[in-house]
C-alpha cells in the first residue's frame, strides 16, 4: 500500500528524515510515534504530496508517488490536528463547500456526504452553524470532511487534542469502523492509550530513523518477563483503585491496563477471581513488564525541534 524506501528529506544543513525506510499494509491501522522534532510531521507532509523529499523512493498504491501525485491524492484524505473548517457555515454547508472544491461530482458527492454524515454521526446537527459545536462534535465534522472523497487512505494528526474522554472513544471507534470498509489509516498521537487501542502496527521515529517497529504484541511482549500486563476495557480511575487494594501483586497501569507481579497459576487465578468479582472484563493477558509509554520513553530523546 505505502512503501518507503531511503528516504531523505533536508531542511538546508538539517537532515529531518535519515534514509527512513517504511512499509504500510492495505487495511491496517498504523500508529506513527515520535518525540517533537523526530520527522513525523515531515514525513506526513510528503506523503499527501505536501513537501518534498531529496532521496529515495515512495509508492502508494504501487505508483510512484512524484510522478502520480493527483491520482493518488484523489484517494488520500488527510485530517488535520487544527479544524479545517468554516465556523459561520453550518455542518451541511461546510460539507457542500468542500466536496465542491474537490470537483466531486454531484450524485457521488450526495452519496459521499451521506455516507460521512452517518459515519460521524452528525445528522441531527446538519443546519447548526460549525460555530455552535462542541469540541467532540468540531472534530467529528473534520474527520467527515475528510470522507467526502471516500478515500482509501487517511491521515489522522492527533484528531482528539482538546476533547473530553467520551468523544474521544466516540472518535477512535469510527476510526476502528474503517477497517471493516478495507480502508488504511495513519495514525499519529502523544496519547499512548489511543495507539494502543486502535493500531495494528506501530513505527517509533527518532531522529528522522525508525527506531523500532511492529505489532504491538510483538513490541511489548517479553516471555521471559516475571510480570503479567492485564489489558482491560476502560475503567475509571477510582474503580481501579478500590480493586488493587484487594490484591498486593495488582497494581495499576493506567485506565486500561493493570500489571500482575507474579504469573504462576495460583496468582494468575486469584488476580481473575478478583477482576470478575470486580466486574472488570479482560481484554488480554501478555508477558512483559513495559507499556508503549514506558517503551517509547526509553527508546527516544527530547531537544529538538519539530520538523
Amino acid at each position: 500500500m505505502i512503501k518507503i524506501n531511503n528516504v531523505v528529506k533536508r531542511y538546508g544543513e538539517k537532515v529531518a528524515l535519515d534514509h527512513l525506510s517504511l512499509e504500510i499494509k492495505e487495511g491496517t491501522i498504523f500508529g506513527l510515534l515520535g518525540p517533537n522534532g523526530a520527522g513525523k510531521t515531515t514525513l506526513i507532509s510528503i506523503l499527501n504530496g505536501l513537501t518534498k523529499y531529496n532521496e529515495g523512493e515512495v509508492t502508494v498504491f504501487d505508483l510512484p508517488l512524484v510522478e502520480n501525485l493527483t491520482a493518488i491524492r484523489k484517494r488520500c484524505a488527510l485530517i488535520p490536528q487544527t479544524l479545517a473548517f468554516y465556523e459561520n457555515l453550518t455542518v451541511i454547508e461546510n460539507l457542500n463547500f468542500f466536496g465542491g472544491i474537490q470537483n466531486i461530482p454531484s450524485a457521488t458527492l450526495k452519496k459521499n456526504i451521506a455516507y460521512a454524515v452517518e459515519t460521524n454521526r452528525l445528522g441531527s446537527m446538519l443546519k447548526q452553524k460549525a460555530s455552535t459545536l462542541s469540541g467532540g462534535q468540531k472534530r467529528r465534522l473534520n474527520i467527515a470532511i475528510g470522507l467526502l472523497n471516500d478515500p482509501d487512505i487517511l491521515f489522522f494528526d492527533e484528531p482528539t487534542v482538546g476533547i473530553d474522554p467520551e468523544s474521544r472513544n466516540e472518535i477512535l471507534e469510527t476510526i476502528i469502523s474503517f477497517k471493516n470498509e478495507n480502508k488504511t489509516v495513519v495514525y499519529t498521537s502523544h496519547y499512548m492509550p489511543e495507539i494502543e487501542k486502535i493500531c495494528d502496527e506501530v513505527a517509533i521515529i527518532n531522529a528522522g530513523k525508525i527506531i523500532k517497529q511492529g505489532t504491538l504484541e510483538s513490541m511489548l511482549s517479553n516471555e521471559n518477563a516475571d510480570q503479567l500486563v492485564i489489558e482491560i476495557y476502560e475503567n475509571t480511575m477510582e474503580k481501579l483503585q478500590v480493586t488493587c487494594a484487594k490484591m498486593a501483586e495488582l497494581s495499576i497501569i493506567d485506565e486500561s491496563s493493570l500489571m500482575l507481579y507474579g504469573k504462576d497459576n495460583k496468582i494468575v487465578s486469584e488476580a481473575l477471581a478478583v477482576l470478575e468479582n470486580e466486574k472488570i472484563n479482560i481484554k488480554t493477558i501478555r508477558y512483559g513488564t513495559t507499556t508503549l509509554e514506558s517503551l517509547f520513553i526509553g527508546l527516544t530523546s527530547k531537544g529538538r525541534q519539530d520538523v
